[in-house]
């Protein structure tokens, strides 16, 4: 694939819309391209959920908020008319951007359509084999990952390779924002203790990457007589499920206030471990250098899980020579024992010296 050269001036749209994991890990891909073309405007498209994520100038120029809600089929139905305005203010204000080119990190219908309407006369995306829903025949520039079973991460700054071909060490440009006061007091509470992220919720529609409960409580319990303080991070619609490891647990968790994602990614920076499935918050640890424990089902822990030293990945249903798991499957996350998180754990933060001295470095 022969190099493309960006000019000052160009507008380069980035195209990444949903999921919290999803946008944490095409974050990487700001630094190689600014370091590829210092003078390129550079804009992303995302959902609102994940958009505060995002940093401002000098990694991103623009930032395009996709008005899903407002496209939602029911609410369509009910205000076609407003649902279609709001599309149409979007895709102007994309196109007011003149990108030159657009990249579509996401590989489905969606994004490749957007990156159509985008106006941009080059659209790079993946081929085949790394795209899905037929995306690649909105693509003028395709690439062919280099495998199957990929990192995201490294699939992420493969697509690059026509416009950023150096390689260079992950870089996750969050904010730099100060926690806010919420945080801070809560924080506060436990600042000579050692603190250990739990996150045992999922996406309602992924959760057959949900650890029982029961699992969970046992586990909690485990952290409290170890003299840890078991941090329970949860999101909206989770109110529940706390509520049942806290009481199988004996109240052993310390659940958060509820938070923002920013907030939430304040708390996961300061704590000393993350234990959790495969989730947004668990790539939110990671990325900030937080050691994680993380519990793989039916995913494929090689695609998503953590990069670097340092972690722990427990995945029996992808050991030995049995078959893979079909995505989906529930039964695969049950396979993991607590004993096995509960070592995991042991080991990461007695290697870890000094981690009850307050904050983790950073």
């Amino acid at each position: 694939m022969e190099s493309m050269r960006l000019c000052d001036g160009d507008g380069v749209l980035l195209v990444r819309l949903g999921a919290v994991g999803d946008v944490v890990r095409t974050l990487p891909c700001l630094a190689p391209l600014r370091r590829a073309a210092p003078g390129i405007r550079l804009g992303w498209v995302v959902e609102a959920p994940s958009a505060a994520l995002l940093p401002g100038r000098p990694w991103l120029d623009d930032v395009f908020i996709f008005p899903r809600g407002s496209l939602r089929p029911a609410r369509l139905l009910r205000e076609p008319v407003r649902g279609l305005r709001a599309f149409g203010d979007f895709i102007t204000r994309v196109r007011a951007f003149r990108p030159s080119l657009s990249v579509d990190f996401q590989g489905s219908a969606k994004s490749s359509l957007l990156g159509w309407l985008s106006g941009a006369p080059l659209r790079l995306g993946f081929d085949r084999t790394g795209a899905r829903e037929g995306s690649f025949l909105l693509s003028n520039i395709r690439i062919r990952p280099s495998s199957a079973r990929l990192n995201r991460i490294q699939k992420n700054l493969e697509l690059l390779r026509p416009v950023a071909p150096e390689a260079y060490p992950l870089e996750f440009p969050f904010r730099c924002d100060r926690p806010s006061e919420k945080v801070a007091r809560f924080l506060e509470t436990f600042r000579d203790r050692i603190r250990v992220a739990v996150h045992p919720g999922t996406s309602r529609r992924q959760n057959h990457k949900q650890w029982p409960a029961e699992n969970y409580a046992r586990l909690l319990a485990f952290f409290s007589r170890e003299g840890w303080v078991p941090i329970l991070t949860w999101g909206p619609g989770e109110e529940g499920l706390l509520g049942t490891i806290q009481a199988l647990s004996g109240h052993s968790g310390v659940p958060t206030p509820p938070l923002d994602l920013e907030e939430m990614r304040q708390i996961l920076a300061a704590c000393h471990l993350f234990v959790g499935g495969d989730t947004g918050p668990m790539h939110l640890a990671w990325s900030q250098g937080v050691p994680v424990v993380v519990l793989f089902g039916s995913t494929d822990p090689l695609i998503n899980g953590p990069m670097g030293d340092g972690h722990r990945v427990i995945a029996p249903a992808w050991e030995g020579n049995r078959p893979h798991p079909v995505r989906g499957d529930r039964s695969a996350i049950r396979r993991i024992e607590p004993e096995a998180v509960m070592q995991a754990a042991l080991d990461l933060l007695s290697s870890r010296k000094g981690a009850g001295a307050g904050a983790p470095e950073r």
